[in-house]
């Protein structure tokens, strides 16, 4: 056989397989239009770190928005419509919506995970890693660092994404680097009980022991401070038995003023 006509013959099959698929398609998509959704299953895929989001709020927000999924069409879903609503929610991370061919409609949620809580006269919010924030949510059990006292910044109190002032913005970047910092340090992380912060965003240590706080100033250098922190622990407060100091101001450079 010539292996023009080979040539050929392969062609026409190709051609041939390629409509077949075609017209397979067709139909298996007119089935499918004509298939609804049967039930709805939500996996909060970080459920063990706290039932921050509930598979029930999830539903709340899907009918609200969307209206009922049980019945409807299969072709009548626009999944990226779910995502963009539940993408929406301040304690939602991000979110995946995906049919299944027995008609469920699957919905996978990954929440916010707060790293702080912050308080204060007129505000409390949540705060994750990145620094956006989001209100509160009775519901969160979880045990987290607190902040209380005023901040150098106001937001409204369902106010949720980064902070909007640059000086404030600069202020929880500091804050979250501390708390970091704070949280991997075994020593910090069991000694450390409070933090206060001041309305010009200094920052009160308050440790576990002792009758003394620490004047920690803004949160930056921590690690530095930290260190002076130490050299208090290790040279100053052996010596000084019988006199409690109240303040421990680390906030200047090479200083470690008692009071």
């Amino acid at each position: 056989m010539k292996a023009s006509l080979k040539y050929a013959i392969y062609a026409a099959a190709a051609v041939v397989c390629i409509a077949l698929l075609v017209v397979l398609n067709k139909e298996n998509s007119r089935r499918r239009a004509l298939l609804t959704c049967q039930d709805l299953k939500i996996t909060i895929v970080d459920s063990t770190m706290g039932s921050f989001v509930s598979a029930a709020d999830v539903k709340e927000y899907i009918v609200a928005e969307a209206g009922p999924w049980k019945g409807r069409r299969l072709d009548s879903i626009k999944l990226w419509k779910l995502e963009e609503i539940l993408n929406r929610k301040a304690a939602i991370l991000g979110s995946e919506a995906y049919m299944s061919t027995d008609g469920i409609l699957n919905i996978e949620i990954r929440q916010r995970k707060p790293l702080a809580r912050f308080h204060s006269s007129s505000s409390s919010f949540y705060a994750d890693a990145s620094g956006y924030i989001f209100p509160i949510r009775k519901i969160y059990s979880a045990r987290i660092p607190i902040v209380d006292g005023e901040f150098p910044f106001k937001e409204d109190r369902e106010f949720r994404g980064e902070i909007t002032d640059k000086k404030g913005r600069e202020w929880m970047n500091g804050m979250i680097g501390l708390l970091k910092y704070i949280e991997g340090n075994k020593t910090w992380r069991n000694a450390i009980v409070q933090i206060t912060s001041a309305a010009d965003g200094s920052l009160t240590l308050v440790p576990a022991q002792g009758e003394e706080v620490f004047l920690f100033g803004y949160p930056e250098h921590w690690k530095e401070k930290f260190k002076k922190i130490e050299k208090y622990y290790e040279y100053i407060a052996p010596r000084e038995e019988g006199k409690k100091y109240k303040t421990v101001n680390v906030r200047y450079k090479g200083q470690i003023i008692c009071r």
